[in-house]
């Protein structure tokens, strides 16, 4: 019950701060179907759009550049393609230029953990913030798909709350994917 309260508290101050983009069936399943496709290594990407009219998000795949350019969590231990990803800097420019060539915003971006939880970690949370503590993207969401021996076990998304000064989870119920 007090579960419940807490998740209703998050969803209520969300509301307050801006919509929650809602993530339509389409790309969830492009987004699942890549992730599957990856397994074992994460895949990354973006998903693009007007802002607040989900029915023109499109989603944009990003090569994970882990393996080919070393990569360290938080603590200094070393990552691979398998535990972390980074974004192609090439690939992740042309959607940018084509986000703003269309007038679009950048609503969400999304990447996989391979045979771990949905989560965002201290890793996901570093790479979201500027040196200040400000969200690169504040209005942007973060989402997170969990595959597990290679078939998509569940996702969560995470927004910036600017009074809690923390990103919130919100759970995403993924659509029935037919390989």
């Amino acid at each position: 019950m007090q579960q419940e309260s807490e998740v209703q508290r998050c969803e209520s101050q969300l509301q307050d701060v801006s919509p929650v983009p809602v993530l339509p069936d389409g790309p969830l399943t492009e987004i699942v179907r890549h992730a599957e496709a990856g397994y074992p290594e994460e895949i990354c990407g973006m998903i693009v759009g007007q802002r607040g009219a989900p029915e023109t998000y499109r989603v944009r795949q990003v090569t994970n550049v882990a393996n080919r350019e070393p990569q360290e969590d938080p603590s200094g231990v070393p990552r691979d393609a398998r535990t972390a990803y980074k974004m192609d800097p090439l690939e992740q420019l042309r959607t940018l230029r084509e986000v703003d060539e269309h007038g679009w915003d950048v609503a969400a971006f999304y990447h996989s953990h391979p045979d771990h939880d949905a989560y965002f970690s201290r890793m996901d949370r570093e790479r979201a913030l500027a040196p200040d503590g400000e969200p690169i993207w504040p209005g942007a969401t973060y989402l997170v798909v969990s595959v597990m021996g290679g078939r998509a076990w569940g996702a969560a998304s995470y927004r910036w709350d600017p009074r809690q000064r923390e990103f919130i989870e919100i759970r995403v119920k993924l659509p029935s994917v037919q390989s």
